[in-house]
């Protein structure tokens, strides 16, 4: 189970020889193994001696106890998950301080599975479908968290864990809230008209607006300018990785975390089609992926319930679209909308009628107005 926001994030190594493990810790966490450890502090695998239940033990750094902002930046991240209570959010069984000197730690559930890094390393490229069952369980993760006022603000691959069950291939988990900004229940949970929330004022020094928190890769441009947020920088992060699924490929990268910033703010992503041609990537993922890397939120999909439902319709469109040639060789699509056949290039759609239909089922040349006339179309 991937356990740590910061990216230093790494598995362990068996013989480690850490004090904690064999330990019980607060009479009831058995602690059994090192599993990974990053900047903020160590993962172990534990467990439950009263539910007799393997859990995930994670535990601040002793010497990062002197720092009031990362202790709260860990209580957080205990309170944010706690708050939700969703089949696709990682759950929190207990939190607290260990007996002997204070340190902090959180206890969750253990995930069995595998992170979407691993899944894009091992099983790429996904069936469409298959990406848009996984992501819309996200969508169903980030829709909890932002009706409770909580922004995750550090979403990626290896945030989201993938298990298998017996009734489901891919359930999905998100982790880590470590960085989430929680907001007080006094303010809107989206600021529909221009008006963006405060910050918490009870909660100095934590996530605020002008304090740039993130992974760069997967930052939303107002994240990136250290600007205030609201869920829809988690929609763009949403955008991102489904761009890195879909092509394998990062949509902005670079030398430095500012190189990687700087492109999120000044740079349009090159479509993903054009960016990996030989990947099977259809036209409406394609146009949705490019919605939510926008730079202006209210250009993005607008709510997590609204992406879930855009992606989840993807396949079913993709279905609906057929490539067809002209005589000259130009390339047309075929679609419908609500059961109406509609022909498009760069200009806007026009019903098929208006279309001379080839053998073959080839769609020729537009009509003239005198011809549509000719066959009483007009």
């Amino acid at each position: 189970m991937r356990g740590a926001t910061d990216p230093g994030f790494r598995p362990s190594q068996a013989g480690t020889g850490d004090p904690l493990v064999g330990t019980v810790i607060s009479g009831r966490f058995r602690v059994d193994d090192l599993i990974g450890q990053g900047g903020m502090g160590k993962v172990y695998r534990a467990r439950h001696l009263a539910l007799e239940r393997t859990v995930a033990l994670k535990v601040l750094k002793p010497q990062l106890l002197e720092d009031p902002t990362l202790v709260g930046r860990f209580e957080r991240e205990a309170k944010a998950a706690s708050r939700l209570n969703h089949p696709n959010v990682i759950q929190v069984l207990d939190f607290g301080r260990l007996e002997n000197d204070g340190t902090l730690y959180i206890v969750m559930e253990h995930v069995q599975g595998k992170d979407l890094r691993l899944v894009l390393r091992d099983d790429w490229p996904l069936a469409e479908e298959r990406l848009c069952n996984i992501m819309a369980q996200v969508c169903s993760a980030l829709g909890e968290a932002h009706v409770n006022d909580v922004i995750h603000r550090d979403l990626k691959p290896e945030n989201v864990m993938v298990e298998a069950r017996r009734d489901q291939p891919d359930h999905v988990k998100v982790l880590d809230f470590g960085i989430a900004k929680i907001l007080g229940p006094d303010v809107p949970a989206l600021a529909r008209h221009g008006i963006v929330r405060a910050v918490d004022p009870e909660q100095p020094g934590l996530t605020r607006h002008d304090v740039v928190c993130g992974t760069p890769q997967y930052m939303a441009p107002e994240q990136a300018t250290g600007s205030a947020l609201d869920e829809r920088c988690d929609l763009y992060a949403l955008g991102v990785i489904l761009y890195q699924m879909t092509t394998g490929h990062l949509p902005f990268d670079g030398a430095s975390s500012m190189e990687v910033l700087t492109r999120h703010v000044n740079e349009a992503p090159v479509p993903p089609r054009q960016r990996q041609s030989d990947a099977p990537i259809s036209e409406p993922m394609e146009r949705l992926i490019l919605r939510a890397l926008e730079k202006e939120p209210a250009k993005r999909p607008q709510t997590a319930e609204q992406f879930r439902d855009e992606l989840l319709a993807v396949p079913g469109q993709a279905r609906d679209i057929q490539r067809v040639r002209t005589r000259r060789g130009d390339l047309y699509v075929v679609t419908r909308n609500n059961d109406r056949p509609l022909v498009f290039r760069s200009s806007p759609p026009v019903p098929l009628s208006l279309w001379e239909r080839g053998h073959e089922g080839r769609a020729e040349f537009p009509l003239s107005r005198r011809e549509r006339e000719s066959r009483g179309e007009d």
